[in-house]
């Protein structure tokens, strides 16, 4: 089966590698021949180059504006949305162009589209009356907050000739609340690559001091600022015994902003800053629990990976972190936002230290039976059979 993926343009997201694995293991699996249109000649067509995948650099544009994460850049691309309507067209007919110069469509069996901001699939799907898979990924208003570029987004997305696949219930029905085809939409839990965490070594829960772990993007909808407001809550003779290191990229002012919140709250020496890792499968292992923090978490990589390295987690129960953690078993939830919850989270998390091995060995568990990268494969590679024999597979 020759499938065309399209690739989205952020390449330091979850979407960004999970697209990388799936194309791999589906490849592996069941011999689906994989042809990749990316934005740009960035880091996606070294990774194809490298393990022999078919590439071109097209240059689309989403059809979803990023608004921005500052009042004067929300303001500012809320004046510019005619300009980059405009720009987006343009872009997309050189693309559909540049896609047409390099790729015979007669010959391909399915498209399969990564993220939901970008509509280039849609568009070669109409043209070549080929399936389409429309992937997902994120909940686009709560977030990262977009703003359509395209009128009666809903109707154009629900004209599509398949399926979208869903990353989470709590995505799914979030969609559904803004008017896609809840007929249309699959639940299909992403997989991870979970092999690469090997044999995890066995964590001593019952020493004096805890050390937490926070990935991600450093900024205010991931709520690192919540952790450390928590921590300089907790009583005197627990705060001293945890510590957290936070590990991701952010705006150097806001970063700056947290420290200062960290000192005035009296926890600077019990966190850190560590800067964006490439390699933290190397890294969570050292670490005895984890925290996730957003409230908008369509379905949380981190989440699996901590809970693969036996990381008992300390999420919010907003999003999509009820379905990966049920409380108390093989994580802990606690009320989204709040401050007071948080902290409360984190005591009990210190005084039940004696539960926390059992904990960690049913959350390793979890990861490794339901979100292997291998289940997703055997998933997704079930629907495009199904959308290829309803939508007109093409007989090459």
């Amino acid at each position: 089966m020759k499938v065309v993926y399209v690739a989205n343009k952020n390449e330091k997201g979850g979407a960004f590698y999970s697209l990388m694995e799936m194309v791999l293991t589906l490849r592996e699996q069941h011999g689906v021949e994989p042809v990749v249109l990316t934005q740009g000649e960035e880091k996606l067509t070294e990774f194809c180059r490298q393990n022999g995948i078919e590439t071109y650099a097209i240059g689309h544009d989403p059809f979803m504006l990023y608004k921005g994460s500052t009042l004067p850049r929300k303001a500012a691309k809320w004046m510019l949305r005619p300009y980059y309507r405009i720009r987006r067209k343009k872009r997309l007919q050189s693309a559909l162009e540049q896609a047409q110069s390099c790729i015979d469509f007669s010959t391909v069996d399915l498209i399969h589209t990564n993220v939901n901001r970008d509509d280039i699939g849609q568009e070669l799907s109409r043209k070549y009356h080929i399936p389409h898979v429309w992937h997902i990924r994120e909940f686009s208003d709560t977030d990262y907050d977009c703003a359509y570029l395209r009128k009666q987004p809903m109707e154009y997305m629900n004209s599509l000739n398949g399926y979208f696949i869903a990353i989470s219930q709590a995505v799914r029905d979030a969609w559904i609340k803004k008017g896609l085809d809840g007929e249309k939409i699959r639940l299909i839990y992403n997989g991870l690559d979970l092999a690469k965490f090997g044999v995890i070594k066995e964590h001593d829960f019952n020493k004096e001091t805890l050390h937490f772990v926070f990935t991600g993007a450093i900024c205010a909808t991931k709520g690192q600022e919540q952790v450390i407001r928590a921590l300089s809550a907790l009583p005197e003779d627990i705060r001293q015994h945890i510590c957290v290191d936070f590990y991701g990229s952010g705006v150097s002012n806001y970063i700056l902003s947290l420290k200062a919140l960290a000192r005035s709250g009296g926890v600077e020496k019990q966190i850190r800053f560590c800067g964006y890792s490439h390699a933290l499968q190397d890294v969570l292992p050292q670490y005895d629990g984890a925290f996730v923090c957003s409230e908008a978490e369509a379905f949380g990589r981190v989440t699996v990976e901590h809970m693969c390295c036996g990381l008992p987690v300390i999420a919010s129960d907003s999003g999509a972190n009820p379905e990966l953690i049920e409380d108390g078993r093989d994580g802990f939830l606690y009320r989204a936002g709040d401050i007071h919850a948080l902290r409360d989270a984190v005591v009990r998390v210190y005084q039940s230290r004696g539960q926390l091995a059992d904990v960690s060995k049913r959350a390793r568990e979890k990861a490794l039976q339901r979100f292997d990268r291998r289940i997703n494969a055997e998933n997704i590679y079930h629907l495009y059979e199904e959308v290829t024999e309803k939508y007109g597979k093409k007989e090459n």
